[in-house]
């Protein structure tokens, strides 16, 4: 296992927060789907494009006619090609465990699900001065 690197907090944004916090402020910015507390991790669900058509073709018709930049299915652009955002969810610390669970056992096997934990909790964070 790789050395915890010690970082004093005044390194970062001035003292004012970890990179844990700034990233739950400023990344994740989602709610708890489940209880309402602030979100720790999010959740992206995303399919194939092709996929969507071919399981959903009513719902793609209909987004289809509503979208007010044409007759197009928005898409997020991967290095697996063209993909439709199918979920977007926010857990809180107490409940992501049960809402990774509940996205695997969602979805079946031909979406992409990405979770965005946020930096890893590699170093240790002292406040300077304390001890």
């Amino acid at each position: 296992m790789a050395k915890k690197e010690t970082r004093h907090v005044s390194k970062f944004m001035g003292g004012q927060m970890t990179p844990q916090e700034a990233h739950r402020a400023l990344g994740i910015r989602k709610k708890c789907e489940l209880c309402g507390d602030p979100g720790a991790i999010r959740i992206r669900v995303l399919m194939p494009l092709i996929d969507f058509i071919e399981k959903h073709p009513q719902m793609a018709t209909a987004i289809m006619e509503t979208n007010p930049n044409g007759r197009t299915i928005p898409t997020v652009g991967t290095k697996y090609g063209k993909m439709v955002k199918v979920e977007d969810f926010g857990a809180c610390d107490r409940c992501k465990a049960s809402a990774e669970k509940m996205m695997a056992q969602r979805f079946g096997d031909s979406v992409i699900v990405d979770i965005d934990r946020g930096p890893a909790d590699s170093m240790i964070v002292q406040v300077p001065g304390a001890q």
